[in-house]
């Protein structure tokens, strides 16, 4: 915990109002609250964050700062902080692992792997889901919490400092009683320098029934009190697609071998069945995997995953069920696989930023965004797995957003009575036959809610109008290249922003209807909705749309190319779509269109402010400093024929969470990060590398670029939750 002072109220405390005695400024007692980002189970996942956030700006000489004197950038500084890998020279990924710190492992994995397995969200049910009950640790405990709506807080209390130098020797006596009337005092003696620990401050709907009063005699006989100690707990619900989900960023990184190739062709399989052998001996690269191309590598060979078999010193046959129990074991661990959601989300960032900024806050924080989601098939209806869609396990499809959140905030399923139908515009992906369906949802009538959700963070549309398949428009020179990974999706992933202008003349409609829903399913109202801005991805380092350098982070798969005219043609689409986006939320935009179906607009707030800082560092910007060695650093590594050594650097040393100029993924580093592999096939299929480069999230912001997002987002929240509290007041 901070050891410094918090930030405390500055009313006065008269002795006519509290306990009939001499009283001091409330001020000279300083509390916070203990373990506030409920997420989390565990205190030390909170400290690592307070203490890196202190140190890049949230303190001054021990001393919390207030909001005002944060820094603007303060979200990306903790980023940073925690996620730097431990080297001595970062360079080079060859480099930083040859002088690597002790740290250097963890930090190559990424703070979130670090408090993945200490959360209050079952990745492990199906389907996942947020815990209804939690088990969340203090200092003196753990006590099991509704996830929803907790009844109560731990808070530690504090003197100020120049109070307690001015205490005198012997112990403090503390007295406190809860405000709710009827309430007992309780007491305790103890060192004055020793925090004040009331292991559970009533948490209400109502304040006037919420917090503490707290008094303490100091030796000297004066007396401190504050009769107002109550937690602010805040409801922050995300919704929506892969850039809220944290798609591209697991919340543990694939770790690959130094050591071993993989041979993306059916030929591996077919001659590794000559071979009986479960197991052989692990020498120096694999020779097996045969690198008998002319040029200077094979393009069908790339880095393989550290598994288990070689780290004990052997290795298993390519065909054996050993070697595929072992490779599954050693994929990528997401928050929620199914959505490729993780920790690092703009909008984690965001509520956890909430938390960090004002210690008399505690947050209370769902996401569902779930990347692929769109308003039909994501927040009204069930949408596709993302990933983990084979065996005892499975699941293959993600409940509707909606219902998930409805199941949360309702305080019985058997509430869920209010049925509200919405009639949707639908279509099949690539077609511009438009058609409607109703979709009945069953909400929980407002007096069985248990609670009003604070702030909406929403990320949606882009899937609405096919933003995927645009990409893959831009990086493909036909259809054919990609049909083989579409006949794996089961949908179109290849089309032109001809057929998006389509879908995009019925988005209103879809939005209208979320804009009714989250009144009518869960009472909020349009003003607490904040969405974001798509993040212009598609610009180099000059600003320029991708295509000077056409491979540029994507020869992992040797029909990806950059198309600069194709390439244009999609940023003028995105551009056109962020001007409706904006028109939908407000009509009196400048340039918008008449008859819309949200009339003047659904009053969300939209976000566009961040979006400046990607304008030149898109997926395929190169640091204008170093560009040569970070264009070479961007390529796929492989193994040398002529030296048999990584180039341009071993994959055991790659750091997907490190400094980047570029803030998206390119399809290298995609499979480098999540390197999702199609279940129910090969592993050595040779579409593997383009369904890992598209599927693993490619053209998704880094965690850096979230980190950037969510420091403007946070802003836009604090201004929200000023003016409700001006109105409260």
């Amino acid at each position: 915990m901070r050891s410094g002072a918090i930030l405390a109220a500055t009313f006065f405390i008269s002795a006519e109002l509290f306990y009939g005695i001499p009283q001091s400024h409330a001020a000279d007692l300083l509390w916070e609250v203990e373990n506030p980002y409920r997420f989390f189970k565990r205190m030390s996942s909170f400290e690592a964050q307070e203490r890196a956030f202190d140190a890049v700006g949230g303190a001054v000489a021990g001393e919390p700062v207030s909001q005002s004197m944060l820094p603007k950038n303060i979200m990306w500084r903790l980023e940073r902080r925690l996620n730097d890998p431990d080297c001595k020279n970062r360079s080079t990924p060859d480099s930083c692992l040859d002088t690597a710190g002790p740290r250097y492992q963890q930090s190559r994995l990424g703070w979130a792997s670090q408090t993945l397995d200490f959360i209050c969200y079952d990745r492990n049910a199906r389907p996942r889901r947020y815990l209804t009950t939690c088990d969340r640790q203090y200092s003196w405990g753990t006590a099991k919490e509704d996830y929803i709506l907790p009844d109560a807080h731990t808070v530690d209390v504090h003197i100020a400092p120049d109070q307690l130098a001015a205490a005198g020797a012997g112990d403090c006596l503390w007295t406190w009683q809860a405000r709710r009337p009827g309430s007992p005092v309780e007491t305790r003696s103890q060192p004055c320098n020793a925090k004040l620990v009331i292991k559970r401050v009533p948490y209400s709907l109502d304040r006037n029934a919420s917090g503490v009063s707290v008094k303490v005699q100091l030796p000297n006989g004066s007396v401190l009190a504050d009769p107002d100690v109550i937690v602010e707990d805040l409801l922050v619900v995300a919704l929506g697609d892969s850039f809220a989900s944290g798609e591209s960023n697991p919340d543990r990184p694939v770790t690959f071998s130094a050591a071993r190739q993989m041979l993306y062709d059916p030929v591996n399989v077919v001659s590794s069945n000559r071979d009986n052998l479960a197991t052989r001996s692990l020498d120096k690269k694999e020779s097996s995997y045969g690198l008998a191309s002319a040029d200077d590598f094979n393009p069908k060979a790339l880095p393989k995953r550290l598994m288990e078999d070689e780290e004990k010193g052997f290795l298993y046959g390519p065909t054996t069920r050993e070697f595929l129990d072992a490779f599954n074991k050693a994929r990528a661990q997401w928050l929620s696989a199914d959505c490729h959601r993780s920790q690092y989300g703009y909008p984690f960032r965001v509520s956890m930023g909430l938390a960090l900024e004002d210690r008399h806050r505690a947050v209370t924080f769902v996401s569902l965004a779930c990347s692929g989601a769109d308003i039909v098939e994501g927040l009204f209806g069930p949408a596709d797995a993302r990933d983990e869609l084979t065996g005892p396990r499975a699941q293959t499809k993600v409940p509707a957003q909606f219902d998930a959140l409805s199941d949360l905030i309702c305080r019985s399923s058997s509430l869920r009575t209010h049925t509200v139908a919405y009639r949707l515009p639908v279509y099949t992906p690539g077609s511009t036959a438009i058609g409607e369906q109703t979709f009945t949802m069953r909400w929980c009538a407002p007096g069985g809610r248990k609670r009003a959700i604070d702030v909406v963070l929403l990320s949606i549309g882009g899937n609405d109008v096919g933003f995927g398949s645009l990409v893959t428009y831009a990086i493909t020179g036909s259809a054919s290249d990609i049909a083989p990974i579409a006949g794996l999706m089961g949908r179109e992933l290849r089309y032109s922003p001809s057929v998006s202008q389509v879908y995009l003349s019925v988005l209103d409609r879809r939005m209208q209807a979320v804009k009714a829903a989250l009144n009518e399913g869960f009472g909020v109202d349009p003003s607490r909705v904040l969405q974001n801005a798509y993040e212009p991805i598609q610009f180099d380092e000059t600003g320029n749309v991708c295509g000077s350098q056409p491979t540029l982070g994507l020869d992992v798969y040797p029909k990806f190319r950059y198309d600069r005219a194709r390439a244009q043609e999609v940023s003028s689409f995105v551009h056109e779509l962020q001007i409706r986006e904006a028109c939908m939320d407000d009509a009196a935009e400048p340039g918008c269109p008449a008859g819309l179906a949200t009339g003047k607009g659904t009053g969300f707030h939209f976000i566009t402010d961040h979006t400046v800082e990607f304008l030149h560092r898109g997926v395929c910007a190169r640091d204008p400093q170093r560009a040569v060695s970070d264009q070479v650093d961007m390529a796929m590594p492989r193994v040398s024929n002529a030296t048999d050594d990584w180039v341009p650097y071993s994959p055991a040393g790659a750091l997907p969470y490190a400094h980047h100029w570029r803030l998206v993924r390119d399809p290298n580093d995609a499979f480098l990060a999540g390197n999702t592999h199609r279940e129910g096939i090969s592993p050595f299929d040779d579409l593997q590398p383009p369904y890992a480069a598209l599927v693993s999230g490619a053209f998704h912001p880094t965690a850096e670029g979230h980190a950037i997002v969510a420091d403007h987002v946070l802003r836009h929240v604090n201004e929200l939750l000023a003016k409700r509290k001006l109105a409260r007041n």
